[in-house]
């Protein structure tokens, strides 16, 4: 026989204040001894407004931060925009004269090849 859920305002501002400080769904549902379906059924909208008032929080503290002065404030505001306006952060890699490089490596290469063929030669020499 299914457990019978009473809803109280107490629970509610409960889930709301855990909800808000990020506590996952399955401890909520621990604490209220009701499992996920049930905790979804009936306080899924304190769910969601607890998990928006808090980011509504970390988001006023976090713009005040970034429209403020210092290191954090570079920080934040790179954050900010990074999120909030698209910004990315691209590298460059540029190549100048790269037959000359390539060329370059070959000739490395050839080089390695023969060290190890005089090498092994000599060493075929000695045995």
């Amino acid at each position: 026989m299914p457990k019978i859920v009473k809803k109280t305002e107490e629970n509610s501002k409960m889930v709301t204040q855990l909800s808000g400080l990020g506590i996952p769904h399955d401890q909520i549902c621990a604490i209220l001894e009701i499992t996920k379906p049930t905790l979804y059924k009936y306080y899924q909208a304190e769910l969601i407004r607890g998990k928006a008032a808090a980011n509504s929080k970390v988001a006023e503290n976090l713009f005040k931060i970034a429209t403020g002065t210092g290191r954090e404030a570079v920080t934040a505001g790179i954050f900010w925009l990074k999120t909030q306006c698209n910004w990315t952060e691209k590298q460059v890699l540029e190549v100048k004269n790269a037959t000359e490089e390539d060329d370059k490596f070959k000739e490395l290469i050839k080089d390695i090849q023969r060290t190890k063929l005089s090498e092994k030669d000599s060493s075929d020499i000695t045995h």
